[in-house]
């Protein structure tokens, strides 16, 4: 009996050592684990930049170039006019059946002179004005301001031009006629350029 005792305490202490041995690898499996399951730290995320277009800028549109041949008196008829707003207004309007240009400012000549009157060189429009069929241009008058020195005259003669700059003339001059007896003095006298309407070709007087 002492021999059968003395077998089972040892049994139960290989036993116990055992169980301690396996407790112990159990552990160091679960450190293992935590160590394997431990959060890595994030990358550092870097501020995106915002990309910067470069802005549009608008360009207005150019202006359409004049089409069309010049006016002449066989294409328009004329006329002038008493102007409320100012002193007297020129009108000329197309009889043809196509497109012409009025470029620049009308030639005009009063009476017997053999000078045109000048130009209004502050009134010039940004494009030539272009007539279709039955449209009308329009040249405020100054024939004189606070005469002194002046002749009376009631016809004036027109010749239209060929190009913007005025350097040539389109066709032959007409004479049209006056409303009244006009005073004329030559250094005072001046001509808008052809306009697209009456309110934009009043020449104060």
């Amino acid at each position: 009996m002492r021999t059968t005792s003395g077998s089972c305490r040892a049994l139960a202490a290989l036993l116990a050592v055992a169980a301690a041995l396996t407790a112990t690898a159990c552990g160091a499996s679960g450190d293992g684990g935590g160590a394997k399951g431990a959060a890595r730290p994030s990358a550092t995320s870097v501020p995106s930049t915002p990309s910067t277009a470069p802005a549009r800028t608008s360009t207005p549109p150019p202006s359409r170039p004049a089409r069309g041949p010049a006016c002449t008196g066989a294409t328009t008829e004329a006329s002038v006019a008493e102007d409320p707003h100012g002193d007297l207004m020129l009108t000329a309007t197309n009889t043809s059946g196509s497109p012409c240009v009025a470029f620049g400012a009308p030639r005009l000549r009063f009476g017997d002179a053999t000078a045109a009157v000048a130009p209004s060189r502050d009134t010039a429009p940004g494009t030539p004005v272009t007539l279709g069929p039955g449209e009308s241009a329009y040249a405020g008058i100054l024939s004189a301001w606070e005469p002194d020195d002046y002749v009376t005259v009631d016809k004036v003669s027109l010749t239209f031009a060929a190009d913007a700059e005025g350097r040539r003339a389109a066709g032959a001059p007409e004479t049209v006629a006056l409303p009244r007896k006009t005073p004329y003095e030559e250094l005072d006298a001046e001509v808008t350029y052809w306009q697209r309407s009456r309110e934009d070709a009043h020449a104060d007087g």
